[in-house]
């Protein structure tokens, strides 16, 4: 008979994205758009939407290793990080974007351990990186070593809280 019976009683309880609505923080922000239309904010808002124009991704000025910042509130342990690419235009300015997760804000974030790298530059892409339970309490995304715009339309933060044993 050998067939296995998984016991159907026990809901699947829908994971929560921890980054949305939390606090974030960018290196600097696009000065024709300004804070509304390309806030670090605009990255956790919960909307998809990847069009710049219609004010719901960040965009940092064309700097020297741009950086965007979620605070998490607490340390969790992350399971993954979901990535949503502009999608009108510039696909290829997230080309190596690192994702960061760790406890310590310096360097803006750069300075904690490294989880992934996102390499689909397709314009409107949907990067998700697995970060096996990397412990922290901030995700950080860099551009490192070139000067470029980071524009975000969306991040997820995916993962469970640490407890204080």
């Amino acid at each position: 008979m050998g067939m296995s019976h998984f016991p159907s009683s026990r809901p699947l309880i829908p994971a929560q994205n921890l980054a949305l609505g939390r606090l974030a923080t960018q290196s600097s922000t696009l000065k024709e758009y300004g804070p509304v239309k390309a806030g670090a904010g605009n990255a956790v808002d919960g909307k998809y939407d990847g069009i710049l124009d219609h004010d719901s991704c960040t965009h940092t000025e064309q700097e020297t290793e741009p950086w965007w910042n979620v605070d998490l509130d607490s340390r969790h342990s992350v399971s993954t990080v979901i990535v949503k690419n502009r999608e009108d235009c510039c696909g290829e300015r997230i080309k190596g974007a690192q994702i960061h997760v760790g406890d310590s804000k310096a360097g803006h974030g750069k300075d904690d351990p490294i989880c992934g790298t996102i390499t689909d530059t397709t314009p409107g892409s949907i990067s998700t990186i697995s970060c096996n339970g990397m412990e922290g309490r901030y995700v950080t995304i860099t551009i490192p070593d070139r000067v470029e715009s980071l524009t975000l339309c969306e991040v997820e933060v995916y993962g469970t809280p640490v407890g204080d044993c």
